[in-house]
């Protein structure tokens, strides 16, 4: 009788484990199938490619990671130091690659192809030899490669008549190109916070007051940019305003000059007698010297200074002239407000925060004096 108990009991166990997945509310192939969803799936593929819509509305597929670009444009091509982008970029601007402080920043800079040139003017077949994924340019250079090449073009809109706002729109634009928008928020935001410093230390000089600035380009310095173009917001921004203001120069191009820069007459520059004077050729002594010149007030007064300039050209709209040329302009213009600040300090900090490259007060003092673009000649 024990033994049949015994046995009895046994079976009523076996079939107690059996059902009891059953009970718990399902099947045992429900059970297991339940383990192996709560298991990660160690096969499963990320997306190999991705889409980008340019400023043009057209979708451009670029692998998912890690893309090769040719970066077409002198302002534009600071755009992946900023997002540390860099070494994905396979064929440069010639105008960037030739600039000292680049290649400090970026020796491989001087390793890579530069098909481009100046605007309209872009080397098929260096540009084929790089083979990127994609190239990234403006109307003119992007219809050349267009028309030329199967190469996926990433079209930009911009112009010298750019602003502020066209600036901070443009790098949280590259911020979705080079996926690292987080960046794009971090230049936009310094910018306005060093927008309203200036602000803030030139709360006293009213608009009436401004001092005019004569921003002369070229050997004979007569090249300039008017009042429709980027400099204005720049100048404005430092509580100056444009000696060319009434001349429209933004649209077409004259030969031999970038565009946005028109050549005016030494008797146009006379009548506007600015109180500051730019210049990116020579030396400021030499319009001392120079009977045409010597009789304007900039010259009179000893306020002539010759362009800042670091990883480009500041005469251009660039995220980087964008926040150092208010700067340096405010701090020329009205030196008795910026009696506490280091400018040269202030120039250190930005290429660290923005650009993550280190330079001592020697090299920012060369950026501030001219002396680092000084032998740079776009013209």
């Amino acid at each position: 009788m024990s033994s049949l108990i015994k046995f009895t009991c046994t079976i009523i166990l076996l079939v107690t484990a059996v059902l009891l997945p059953v009970s718990a509310g399902g099947t045992q192939e429900d059970s297991v199938k339940a383990n192996d969803a709560a298991e990660p799936q160690q096969n499963e593929q990320l997306p190999a490619e991705r889409t980008v819509t340019d400023m043009h509305g057209n979708e451009i597929v670029l692998p998912a990671e890690h893309a090769e670009y040719a970066v077409l444009g002198g302002p534009i091509s600071l755009m992946p130091y900023l997002f540390g982008v860099q070494d994905d970029v396979v064929a440069v601007t010639k105008g960037p690659q030739k600039m000292k402080m680049m290649q400090l920043m970026d020796p491989s800079i001087l390793d890579k192809p530069a098909p481009r040139t100046t605007n309209g003017n872009v080397n098929i077949e260096s540009l084929l030899m790089a083979a990127p994924d994609c190239v990234i340019a403006f109307e003119v250079d992007g219809q050349i490669v267009k028309d030329h090449t199967d190469i996926p073009v990433i079209f930009l809109t911009g112009s010298m008549g750019s602003d502020f706002e066209v600036m901070k729109n443009e790098t949280r634009f590259f911020g979705t190109v080079f996926q690292n928008e987080q960046k794009a928020e971090e230049y936009v935001a310094y910018l306005e916070k060093t927008l309203e410093f200036i602000d803030r230390k030139l709360k006293d000089v009213k608009k009436e007051n401004y001092a005019s600035v004569y921003l002369g380009e070229g050997l004979d310095h007569l090249a300039i940019l008017g009042g429709d173009t980027f400099i204005n917001d720049w100048l404005a921004a430092a509580h100056c305003r444009n000696a060319s203001y009434d001349i429209q120069t933004a649209e077409g191009k004259e030969e031999g000059l970038h565009s946005g820069f028109k050549e005016i007459s030494m008797e146009q520059v006379l009548k506007a007698d600015p109180e500051i004077i730019i210049i990116n050729e020579g030396e400021p002594k030499d319009l001392t010297e120079d009977p045409r010149w010597n009789v304007i007030r900039a010259v009179r007064d000893k306020r002539v200074y010759l362009e800042p300039g670091g990883l480009f050209i500041w005469s251009r709209p660039s995220i980087e002239s964008a926040v150092l040329y208010p700067l340096w302009l405010a701090y020329h213009a009205y030196p008795e407000y910026f009696k506490d600040v280091s400018l040269e300090q202030e120039f250190i900090k930005f290429y660290r925060e923005m650009f993550n490259f280190e330079i001592d007060e020697k090299l920012a003092d060369a950026v501030i004096t001219g002396g680092v673009s000084q032998s740079f000649n776009w013209f």
